[in-house]
């Protein structure tokens, strides 16, 4: 408790803003951080301290002072209330979550996520692709809490959205190259060119690779090697090496920005394109340390309490997997393992028309088209089995978009009303198999010594067709929008009323076509459909000029859908999220300091929640579930930015989060959930699972339950993404340096355990008579971090004819910490063959560093 309040203490100093030494307002006051960014929260352009909500913005030079390249940079605590991990352990991919809830499996093409992600007004559904490297930000905005009413379906949790740069019509440019560690190194520029015939042209690129995190044991086994793939499936694998380092990347891309204005209509165009190549990660494994336990009941009989876990494969030989040293960042594998990659293709289009009817109305129609593609794959090492599963899969999405707004303001009065169409075409195809030789059950099977893997992946004989499946989906959405803010003329028109109101109309149709490598002779179809009203109400009141506080109530709503993994492929429903939050923002000392905070209250109905159907058969097939006991959270969100003199500057910001933990069954022959009676977590004593150890934390089903359920499986739901605390504290210093300016910025980013992915860790399975139940753990300590980030160099150098250098070093992860990043619980404590849990684990990045020149002018 007294490191909580330590770090809750440091933590009260907000977000990292490296500009604050020179910021000012028009008046010029001194301001702290990016308090006064103009931001389009609430789709109209507002000082970011006026916008009656939770709302974090960061500035293009922010997030390049921090080192922040994509999304996944981002990490848990480094923003008040965000959570973002590598989507599957990679690069490009991201799963975002808000105030402790968002999507457990955010890779599936038939569900949505819960947190909205816009690119300059255009919303982008797919997690894949979701972090590809920032060509052109001009700010990221982070909005927290359900924001339907103005961004729409599923934005129930929150908004990230990153607006880009606009052309400037003046010719300059900023260019950069930089090299690292790991054989990284980067291009990055931006040019505006000149006014021509009225048109402000911009084009931007950028180019980065890095050599992998984790070395792999080169093999000639896996060298000049073809893995196996379905004919069905819309990519193959490539002949080549598969025993490559792992978490390398090759990334480039560009786009091109051209506006113009004819009299009062103004007509921005975008069009960007990038791609990526991002080799899978290396899986560690966690073996649970609790001996004698729940978690771990037979430890110590058949496992060494230290030293590697191992296991006996078909032949007689011997197979390890180290566990993890959390102490000592891993540098490499202990044998070859394949490894895969993935492929990742955005391309978009933005057509931005606005024309301004009076000085009171301005008419916008936003145009979005794009398409996503990503495919690829990664073998899961787990060390429970000399035969080494792999997944695959192949994502294409293709979005259209149209929204059309009006925008009425006068000084007591703002009305934005519009209308949306979304449109979104699917295709999720998935693959799984083995990648090694060593198949149990195959008599004679040759393996490598050691019991290492020896070749790449492959169908088992078992199941010769493989387990490929494929779906579409395809959602049409309809939605129309008004919010009105009004000041009336009492309290000296300190007051502000808002009320914002959104009718949606939305359909999602899915179907499967083949299943496990074979054609359906019948076509597995599902529908989710969806027509709401959601309402949000907001009263500001104006202390005084620099501090307003307000209350808000607001409703967002998740489309349903289907479950790729599912065998039976059946939609489930919406669920609505219904959010209470009370704020407060202020700046003090003549804008010197900048405290905002804002405490927050919600429930989650009819939650979608994807859960193993058959854990200790098949722990790959799950189904999504309308969970029928609400999931309730609660929390508080402080943001501290402060200029104590010049040139110094402090910021930080904290998060609390606390969530329930809801005890739920569920029916394996209607696939539904239900609230258990008398079911309970055992509190202390030992157990049939451990008689001579202690059960605390065991899951007890009642016998009403089992004779009521048979063949049900119980366990405790957590909450996904809800670290307990988390933030960050940062420090900027700048001062005139011959022959430029010297800038040190340094910040130190830190989470407590939280639950990412399968958001459970307790499990009893009662039998198909309904007499008995064994208790199954999953072993999920949960992911974190504890990263400490630093960058210095002089900037402002004077190379002549107007154009300006900078040379700066940077370092992330300064004392290489090993955090934890992804998380999926395996393994029964029960099973004789298996008599330890275990959990795979994907890392964040170790320590990396480097150095970089960039020119202005």
């Amino acid at each position: 408790m007294k490191k909580q309040l330590l770090f809750a203490s440091a933590a009260l100093s907000a977000l990292s803003m490296p500009s604050l030494a020179s910021a000012q307002d028009q008046g010029g006051r001194a301001t702290a951080g990016d308090a006064d960014i103009v931001v389009t929260a609430t789709r109209r352009e507002q000082r970011l301290q006026e916008v009656p909500l939770a709302v974090t913005a960061l500035s293009g030079d922010t997030l390049r002072s921090r080192g922040i390249e994509n999304l996944n940079d981002l990490g848990p605590g480094k923003i008040a209330g965000l959570t973002s991990y590598p989507l599957n352990g990679t690069e490009t991919g991201v799963a975002l979550q808000m105030r402790g809830y968002g999507t457990s499996d955010a890779s599936q093409g038939t569900q949505d996520n819960a947190v909205a992600f816009y690119i300059d007004g255009i919303n982008i559904p797919r997690a894949q692709g979701g972090a590809l490297d920032l060509i052109t930000p001009e700010r990221i905005e982070v909005l927290r809490g359900p924001q339907g009413q103005l961004f729409g379906r599923n934005a129930e949790a929150g908004v990230v959205q990153i607006v880009s740069r606009r052309p400037s019509g003046v010719l300059g440019g900023d260019f950069r190259a930089g090299i690292g560690n790991f054989d990284a190194y980067e291009l990055k520029g931006r040019l505006d060119m000149p006014e021509i015939a009225g048109f402000r042209i911009q084009l931007s690129g950028m180019y980065r690779k890095r050599g992998g995190y984790f070395r792999n044991v080169k093999s000639a086994l896996l060298q000049n090697i073809t893995p196996v793939s379905s004919p069905y499936s819309s990519f193959h694998w490539k002949t080549g090496d598969y025993d490559r380092d792992f978490r390398q990347l090759k990334t480039y891309g560009g786009r091109v920005a051209v506006e113009r204005d004819f009299g009062n209509l103004n007509i921005f165009y975008a069009y960007d394109n990038v791609w990526a190549k991002d080799d899978q990660a290396f899986p560690q494994i966690l073996v649970s340390p609790n001996i004698g336990t729940i978690e771990n009941p037979n430890g110590g009989i058949t496992v060494p309490p230290t030293g590697p876990a191992t296991i006996f494969t078909t032949d007689g030989g011997r197979y390890q997997q180290f566990p993890l040293d959390l102490d000592k960042y891993p540098d490499s594998a202990p044998f070859a393992i394949p490894s895969l990659y993935f492929i990742t293709k955005n391309r978009g289009h933005v057509l931005n028309l606005t024309y301004g009817a009076s000085d009171a109305l301005t008419l916008k129609s936003i145009t979005g088209l794009r398409r996503s593609i990503n495919y690829g794959g990664a073998v899961t090492s787990l060390g429970t089995s000399p035969v080494q599963a792999w997944a695959s899969n192949y994502l294409d999405s293709k979005v259209f978009s149209q929204e059309l707004q009006a925008i009425y303001t006068t000084s007591s009065f703002n009305v934005t009303v519009g209308g949306i169409y979304f449109y979104e075409d699917v295709q999720d195809e998935r693959d799984s198999g083995f990648s090694t030789n060593c198949p149990a059950g195959i008599a004679g099977a040759p393996c490598t010594p050691g019991g290492g893997p020896s070749r790449a992946p492959y169908y088992s004989p078992f199941a010769p067709n493989g387990g490929f499946i494929r779906q579409f989906s395809k959602t049409n959405a309809y939605a129309a929008y008004g919010q009105a803010s009004w000041t009336p003329p009492i309290l000296e028109e300190r007051l502000e009323l808002t009320a914002g109101l959104r009718y949606s109309d939305d359909t999602k149709r899915a179907r499967r076509d083949i299943f496990n490598g074979v054609i359906l002779p019948t076509q597995l179809r599902n529908e989710a459909k969806e027509k709401r009203v959601d309402p949000a109400f907001t009263a500001k009141v104006k202390l005084t000029e620099d501090m307003n506080t307000y209350v808000r109530y607001a409703s967002g709503f998740r489309d349903g859908g289907a479950n790729v993994r599912s065998q039976v492929f059946t939609a489930y429903g919406t669920e609505v999220l219904k959010s209470w939050e009370v704020g407060m923002k202020s700046q003090w000392f003549d804008r010197r300091v900048t405290l905002n905070i804002a405490a927050f209250k919600y429930k989650v109905e009819d939650q979608q929640q994807s859960i193993q159907t058959s854990p200790a058969t098949n722990p790959s097939i799950s189904d999504t579930f309308n969970v029928t006991v609400p999931y309730r959270a609660k929390g508080l969100e402080v943001e501290l930015s402060a200029r104590i003199v010049p040139g110094l500057s402090l910021a930080a910001n904290y998060t609390y989060v606390d969530s329930n933990k809801r005890l739920i069954g569920i029916d394996p022959r209607t696939l539904t959930t239900f609230k258990p009676n008398g079911t309970s977590i055992l509190s202390s004593g030992p157990c049939a699972a451990a008689p001579a150890g202690n059960c605390a934390g065991a899951l007890v089903v009642s016998p009403a339950d089992m004779a009521a359920h048979p063949g049900a499986s119980f366990l405790q739901l957590l909450g996904v993404g809800a670290a307990k605390h988390a933030g960050s504290v940062s420090v900027d210093f700048s001062r005139p340096l011959d022959p430029g300016v010297f800038n040190i910025h340094f910040d130190w980013t830190r989470s407590s355990k939280m639950t990412c992915c399968a958001p459970y860790k307790l499990l009893t399975v009662v039998n198909s008579t309904g007499t008995a139940a064994s208790p199954s753990p999953r072993y999920n300590p949960g992911v974190f971090t504890n990263r400490i980030n630093m960058r210095t160099g002089i900037s402002e150098i004077p190379l002549g004819n107007g154009v300006k250098g900078e040379l700066a070093f940077w370092v992330k992860n300064l004392l290489n910490h090993v955090d934890l990043g992804q998380l999926f619980p395996a393994g029964n404590a029960l099973n004789a063959s298996q008599p330890y849990p275990q959990a795979a684990t994907y890392l964040q990045p170790p320590r990396t560093m480097g150095g970089e020149f960039r020119v202005q002018f």
